[in-house]
This record gives C-alpha cells, structure tokens and sequence, in this order.
C-alpha cells in the first residue's frame, strides 16, 4: 500500500516507458548535477557496490568486495567478501554484476566471478534474496532505497606506480537505453581526468534514468574487471578500484523514501481535507 501510494504521488500508476541514457566518460554535465548527500563536492553516491584488492587481515577492511548503504565503508552500513590477497586477485579478470531483483522481494545484488576458478561470491540487501549469497534485509537499518535514478561507474588506478584497471561494460539489460557507448577502457594513475585535470587515474561514466525505470524495473549490470597493482595491497587500498554507486539527479523524477512520501501524502490529504471543509489555506505571507 505505502509503495502504491508513492507511485500515485509520483503520478504514475503503473511502469512507463521511458529511457536510460548512457552518457559519454566523465559527462561533467551530469557530474555537476548530482545531488550529494553527505555536502562534499565528491561524494554523489547513494549507495553503492565495490571491488578492491586488500592483503590486510583481521579486520573489517581486509575484504575486497563491499555492498554498502551511504557513504560509510563500515561494518554497520556495509555487507562484504574476503576474496584473498593481492597474489590471489592482482591481474585477475572477474565478471561482475549488479542486479536490482523483484520477483520474491525486491533486492541489490552484487556478485563476482573469478573467470579462471569460476567462483562467484555474492552480496545482497533486501528480500528474496539467494541462499548462497552474503545477504541482509536491512543495511544501515534500511531496506534497499528508492530514491535513486541513476548509476554511475568509477574505475581508479591512482597514485599506485604500475597499477591499472581494465573495465569492460558489456550489458544492461532490463531497460530502454540510449545515448553513448559502454565504458570500455584501462585505465593507469597516468591517464588524465576529464573531469578533474589534476585528478588523473579516474574515469567513469553514468546511466541516467529519464523516467522511474530503474526503480520500477527489474535490472542488470554487468561487465568484466581486472584490477592490477604489484604493491602488497596493504594501503591506499581505494586507490585502485571500480566502484558502482546508485545517484541522483534533482531534475529527474525519483520516488521517495517511504518516510519522507507518506509524510508528503498526509500534508496534502490535510490541505484537501480543509479546503473540502471552507477553511482558506494562505498560498503567502
């Protein structure tokens, strides 16, 4: 019902066919928009989903791949993997993939296969989710949000002399797309930002959803990864990573966390219940 009730303050009674526009690497026209949710200029992500290379033990950051709510790689706000150390994962190719599921409860799902071993380890948050994946109901004592409409892929080889990422996008399925290329390319800590010129070593690019596809939808992600660094992986661990995070931009349509809709929904159901009742609602001062 609370769900329903969204979609109907959204306007939208049922899914809408709208697009995914793919933008060209690091669109500063889409950067700039995005809102960010803890004020730093940097920060854009929502939630998000990543894979580094860690040798450390015995600790929450010894783990290389993370499903996490907000901007805290914490224990509290993040669900991981411990893949191996930096001899296990260094020039290893792994396909990954990022799925929003509905079908037996809505969930992320992140999983990654060693293409060599065949492996796959997978995170997931939220309901129906598989019996043989690391998985929560609830991230940060939140289900899955809703308040996204797009993605945006950053792959990092910075500040590690030798290292690189290679990150091939090969498929989104589940949506409409259009607008640019897949994101196809290695990246080195001596390839310039086109964003930021000084910033070099970082590339990425963004999905961006013109209508409520991608909340509505039924999605899926993929790619391949191989992450490469001949240090012993013990810091600057997120200098050599590809992270996934779920975005927003103010100027396209989202629906709301359940809280802050239901809140809207009530305030406006009081308007209509006072006007019905002759009582004049001020539109000033």
């Amino acid at each position: 019902m609370a769900f329903c009730a969204l979609l109907c303050l959204a306007g939208v009674s049922e899914p809408a066919a709208g697009l995914v526009v793919v933008t060209d690497p690091d669109d500063p026209a889409t950067f700039f928009r995005l809102f960010r949710p803890t004020g730093q200029f940097d920060e854009t992500g929502l939630s998000g989903f990543e894979f580094l290379v860690s040798s450390r033990t015995g600790e929450f950051r010894a783990n290389d791949q993370y499903l996490i709510s907000g901007e805290d790689t914490t224990p509290a706000f993040s669900i991981a993997n411990d893949l191996g150390t930096v001899s296990d994962l260094s020039a290893t190719e792994f396909g990954f993939s990022i799925q929003h599921n509905l079908v037996g409860g809505r969930n992320f799902t992140f999983s990654l296969t060693n293409l060599g071993t065949q492996e796959t380890h997978a995170l997931c948050w939220g309901m129906g989710c598989d019996p043989a994946a690391t998985s929560t109901q609830l991230l940060g004592g939140i289900p899955p949000i809703r308040d996204y409409n797009g993605i945006q892929l950053q792959v990092r080889a910075q500040e590690v002399l030798g290292s690189s990422a290679a990150v091939t996008v090969t498929s989104f399925t589940g949506v409409q797309l259009s607008g640019a290329a897949f994101f196809d390319e290695v990246v080195t800590p001596d390839v310039p930002g086109t964003i930021f010129p000084s910033d070099a070593g970082r590339r990425g690019q963004w999905f961006m959803a013109d209508n409520l596809d991608l909340v509505l939808n039924e999605w899926e992600l993929a790619g391949l990864v191989t992450l490469s660094r001949p240090d012993a992986a013990l810091v600057d661990l997120t200098k050599v990573r590809i992270a996934i995070d779920l975005v927003r931009d103010p100027n396209l349509p989202f629906v709301p966390e359940p809280a802050s809709g239901l809140l809207l929904g009530l305030g406006l159901a009081a308007l209509r219940l006072r006007s019905g009742r002759g009582t004049a609602v001020s539109s000033g001062r």
